[in-house]
């Protein structure tokens, strides 16, 4: 892998001017870049969208953006790498009962005082793990149906809009702008049709708790009762309507 390469997914996931260190497989590094993701994540998943007062769709690309670059230092961080010290590792124990889900770490501290998302909720009250978390928003990112598609159902694009749109995407320099809004600058579809296309590509979604319970790490009947736990927690927390007392 590219120096290059390295620096610019130090960059892009913790700041301008963060130096990686001398030696990648260190676990001090590697714990630092764990921490450092799972800080972008709560800052950047696009179903925080609301919460965040951004653009969903913007979030989604920076999102991505900061995934590949989290892959890019993990993968260059592993102790076994090619040219990397191999760590002694110890003798291998059989699990007293069946694995579930692979576990990073739980969380031990304190609920945040504000609205959660139910993956956000369920790792802070110590459910699920870190990854389990990273792992269920990705597989729930990937259930996701593209604009281009959903654009060509209802009619909005042709396929030869779609290829109008990728090729414009690329003259510009990759996906950094979202596909509706490249569609929305070429004029091939309003602002008003973005944002239903925008609200029909997260219906049809599935259910992040669908994740937890097709991997038995949570029961369906554990998922509804955890949802009404946190529709009370965000209760706490909402703003009141304007013009409430």
């Amino acid at each position: 892998m590219l120096d290059g390469d390295l620096s610019r997914a130090c960059s892009l996931l913790f700041g301008p001017g963060h130096a990686l260190p001398a030696e990648l497989g260190g676990e001090s590094w590697r714990r630092e870049l764990r921490d450092a993701w799972r800080q972008r994540v709560l800052e950047s998943h696009p179903d925080r969208a609301a919460v965040l007062g951004r653009d969903e769709a913007e979030l989604e690309e920076e999102f991505r953006s900061l995934a590949e670059a989290y892959q890019i230092l993990a993968q260059a961080s592993r102790p076994d790498r090619e040219g990397a010290p191999r760590a002694a590792r110890p003798p291998r124990r059989e699990p007293d009962r069946p694995a579930r889900a692979p576990v990073d770490h739980l969380h031990r501290g304190s609920v945040p005082r504000r609205p959660l998302l139910l993956a956000e909720f369920l790792y802070y009250v110590g459910r699920i793990s870190w990854r389990n978390l990273v792992e269920a928003v990705a597989w729930q990112r990937g259930q996701r149906p593209s604009i281009g598609r959903i654009a060509v159902e209802w009619g909005h694009l042709s396929e030869d809009g779609v290829r109008e749109v990728l090729a414009a995407r690329r003259r510009a320099g990759g996906p950094g702008t979202p596909f509706g809004e490249h569609a929305l600058r070429l004029g091939l579809i309003t602002s008003g049709q973005l944002l239903a296309l925008l609200g029909r590509q997260r219906r049809l979604q599935r259910r992040i708790g669908e994740f937890f319970v097709e991997r038995g790490i949570l029961a369906a009947a554990e998922i509804a009762a955890l949802e009404r736990e946190l529709a009370a927690h965000n209760g706490r927390f909402r703003r009141p309507a304007a013009g409430a007392a």
